[in-house]
């Protein structure tokens, strides 16, 4: 039974790894990964742009804030329904990091009036 427990891991091991590098090598998947990075990025940017037009923003406000920057710019860019998903759901984690930042920036006018 130990020696089928061993091989049955050793076998286990070798697919998952035998699929790892499949994905990793598919170039397809790894254009898509740097295709969505660079949206992410772009989208970011204009997401922190907008947040700082807000007079007070929330995390609620923020979330619809994403989702609607997603859409927009998934209309330009004919993005598939899944990478919709993921970038709004990779923006809407980014809210802790931009609230600072709008809080800063909002300290930071208040203090030259």
């Amino acid at each position: 039974m130990e020696n089928k427990f061993k091989k049955g891991l050793i076998l286990g091991g070798l697919l998952a790894v035998g699929a790892a590098v499949g994905l990793a090598m598919n170039k397809q998947g790894q254009e898509l990964t740097e295709e969505l990075q660079k949206d992410f990025k772009t989208l970011s940017k204009h997401l922190k742009n907008s947040l700082h037009q807000l007079e007070d923003a929330t995390e609620k406000s923020f979330d619809h804030l994403a989702a609607t920057v997603v859409e927009e710019y998934a209309k330009k860019k004919e993005l598939a329904n899944d990478a919709k998903k993921k970038l709004i759901i990779a923006l809407q984690a980014k809210w802790q990091e931009m609230e600072e930042e709008y809080l800063t920036e909002k300290e930071g006018k208040k203090l030259k009036k």
